[in-house]
C-alpha cells in the first residue's frame, strides 16, 4: 500500500498538505456510536502502525476494529490515510457507523469502500478552491456466510458548511463541518437521506450526524478517547 506514493516526486508537499488523521505511531482514536435516542450502538477504534515519509507526502497505515456496544467484534481490517502532492485522502471506514452497518452487527461482515478526499478548509475557507474537490465515495458491505445479506452506501454532493469548535469527550477540536447526500441501498429497500461531518487536523472525524430525508436524526458518532 505504501508503494503507491510516487517516491521520486520533486516537490515536498508533505509540509503543505494538512493531514485529517493521527499521524503518530501508536496513536489510538475511539470513536462511538450512538442511536437517535442516545443509546450506545458501537464502539470503532483506530491503531496507527506505521507512518511513512516521502518526498511526495506522507502515508499512515491504522488497524480498525469495529464492535458492538457489548463489546463483541463486529469487523476489524486496515484503512490508509495519505497526503499526496498536497491532497489528504482517506478509507471510508467511519461509514461503519451508519445505522445499516449497525444492523447488520450480527454478520460476519466484510467491508470495502473508496477513498475519499478531504480538503484543507483552514486556509481560507472563503476560497472555493479550497472547497471544490470533495470526491464521492461507495462503501460495500457483505455478509460473508449469506450473500444476500448485503448493503451499498452511496456519499456524495459534499460540500463544506463552516468551519467550527466542536466539544467531544476526546477535547474541543476546531473542526471542518462538510454535509453531504448519502444513498443506502439492501435487498429490502433504499433509503436516502443527508449526514454531516466534522474533521480536525492531526485528528480526523471528531463528530458525525446522519439525518433520513424528513430530516429527523437517525444516529451520530463522537471521537472518544485518544490516547
Amino acid at each position: 500500500m505504501a508503494g503507491i506514493l510516487a517516491l521520486g516526486a520533486e516537490s515536498a508537499m508533505a509540509q503543505e498538505c494538512t493531514f485529517f488523521f493521527a499521524n503518530e505511531e501508536g496513536k489510538v482514536l475511539t470513536r462511538t456510536g450512538y442511536t437517535a435516542d442516545g443509546k450506545l450502538s458501537s464502539t470503532l477504534l483506530y491503531r496507527v502502525q506505521k507512518v511513512y515519509d516521502y518526498p511526495s507526502g506522507t502515508e499512515v497505515d491504522a488497524n480498525f476494529t469495529y464492535s458492538k456496544a457489548d463489546g463483541t467484534l463486529i469487523n476489524s481490517g486496515q484503512m490508509v490515510a495519505r497526503c499526496q502532492d498536497g491532497n489528504f485522502s482517506m478509507n471510508m471506514n467511519h461509514i461503519l457507523s451508519f445505522p445499516v452497518a449497525v444492523t447488520m452487527k450480527n454478520a460476519d461482515i466484510y467491508f470495502m469502500g473508496d477513498l475519499m478526499s478531504y480538503p484543507d478548509a483552514f486556509s481560507d475557507p472563503t476560497d472555493p478552491g479550497t472547497t471544490s474537490n470533495y470526491t464521492d465515495g461507495t462503501v460495500r458491505i457483505y455478509d460473508k456466510n449469506n450473500k444476500n445479506n448485503k448493503a451499498e452506501i452511496s456519499v456524495t454532493n459534499r460540500e463544506y458548511v463552516t468551519t467550527e469548535n466542536v466539544k467531544t469527550p476526546a477535547g474541543i477540536f476546531n473542526a471542518t463541518k462538510v454535509k453531504y447526500n448519502m444513498k443506502i441501498w439492501t435487498p429490502q429497500a433504499t433509503i436516502e437521506g443527508y449526514g454531516y461531518e466534522w474533521y480536525a487536523p492531526n485528528v480526523g472525524i471528531v463528530r458525525t450526524e446522519e439525518y433520513n430525508d424528513n430530516n429527523q436524526l437517525q444516529s451520530y458518532s463522537v471521537l472518544t478517547n485518544i490516547k
